[in-house]
């Protein structure tokens, strides 16, 4: 399972027009209209009773979002709101098992590593 994970997670990273990759945060916090603290309570508007695990600046698909994180205890899933950066409108609501979160971490770590590896 661990090899899944991995192979998943460089087959990713190969992607050509990673735009994360390319986009540092501090341009990507210029094109944005929604703050941080204002993402967090629109989440936490969408999802009652949970905590605030993770907020992320991504660009999906095109699209700048912050990613919330929200845990919601005893439960081990997440779940992730995506906010529109620009208009604060929900974009996306997805429920996170551990087994997602593991790959999406993979993910994440394979794609720095292979982003450094362009830098040198």
């Amino acid at each position: 399972m661990k090899g899944l994970i991995i192979a998943l997670a460089l087959a990713v990273s190969w992607t050509p027009f990673n735009l994360w990759a390319q986009e540092s945060e501090t341009e990507l916090l210029k094109q944005v209209h929604v703050t941080k603290h204002q993402a967090k309570k629109i989440a936490l508007a969408r999802v009652k009773r949970g905590a605030i695990k993770c907020v992320a600046l991504e660009k999906e698909n095109g699209v700048l979002i912050w990613s919330v994180d929200i845990a919601q205890p005893p439960k081990k899933d997440l779940t992730d709101v995506w906010v529109d950066a620009t208009t604060g409108k929900i974009t996306a609501v997805e429920v996170e098992t551990p087994l997602t979160e593991k790959m999406e971490v993979a993910e994440e770590k394979a794609k720095k590593c292979f982003s450094r590896q362009n830098t040198h």
